[in-house]
């Protein structure tokens, strides 16, 4: 065996083993943990479906946190634990697309950064909102009101983590060259309407009502449901490419 031969032995990657596949398939999932924790605690305890409006006044949003102080704490841990989650998604989605592209590409790494900070703007929120609830009965209307309005901020207006994210995704499936590619074509036509969706939110510090307030029709219901419509069929379509993948390793020996 020659030198050459040697260093080629000792670099060369190793495979995938099916534990490492089924691994990534359980963890793709994860994102069901996300969703129901964290709608859980969203809707059913903190009963934010939509949120108290950004209309109202700091007597109105004192009120409401009182009368639900202890639903309010309990949702809030419950999104704060479902966080985490969406970036054990995020990194197994991250590793279908570096199959897509080349070694230098960079469309993994944005996805699995714009996936981290997506799953640090769900869990912080949550916390300011918890403080809000906390002590309450020493908080003035003005400071509920003013905490519930930068959890508010802070979860709308950093969407541009979420936009990267999924922008990285679409570019990712209309790269794959594949003859039959991991995803379908109309996924990443499904990510860029979404993130379409998201560029409104620019305008909440502006209006207190309508379409574009936090709790309205675009800024709050069509938001929400593209994106978890778009993250439920990213990971079925993943489960589905990580399937292909290993069948496609085990294919070349």
């Amino acid at each position: 065996m020659t030198v050459e031969s040697n260093y080629l032995e000792v670099t060369s990657p190793p495979t995938s083993s099916s534990g490492d596949y089924r691994l990534l398939r359980i963890a793709i999932w994860s994102v069901g943990v996300y969703a129901g924790l964290g709608l859980l605690g969203f809707v059913g305890f903190a009963g934010f479906w939509p949120p108290p409006a950004e209309s109202l006044d700091p007597a109105a949003i004192g009120d409401y946190f009182r009368d639900n102080d202890t639903r309010i704490r309990i949702g809030m841990v419950m999104i704060a634990a479902a966080g985490p989650f969406y970036f054990v998604f995020s990194a197994v989605v991250s590793k279908i697309i570096s199959r897509m592209e080349g070694p230098m590409g960079v469309l993994s790494s944005i996805e699995l950064i714009g996936g981290l900070f997506t799953a640090i703007v769900t869990f912080l929120p949550p916390v300011i909102w918890v403080t809000a609830a906390f002590r309450i009965e020493s908080r003035s209307d003005e400071m509920i009101s003013m905490l519930y309005d930068f959890g508010w901020f802070f979860f709308d207006l950093t969407f541009f983590c979420t936009f990267l994210q999924q922008l990285a995704v679409g570019l990712a499936i209309l790269r794959d060259k594949r003859e039959t590619p991991l995803f379908p074509r109309w996924v990443a036509w499904l990510a860029f309407v979404t993130c379409a969706v998201y560029l409104p939110l620019v305008l909440l510090p502006f209006v207190q009502t309508g379409p574009f307030a936090w709790h309205g029709l675009l800024n709050f219901w069509a938001v929400f449901t593209l994106f978890f419509a778009f993250i439920g069929v990213v990971a079925a379509y993943g489960h589905r490419a990580l399937r292909t993948l290993e069948a496609e390793q085990h294919a070349g020996g």
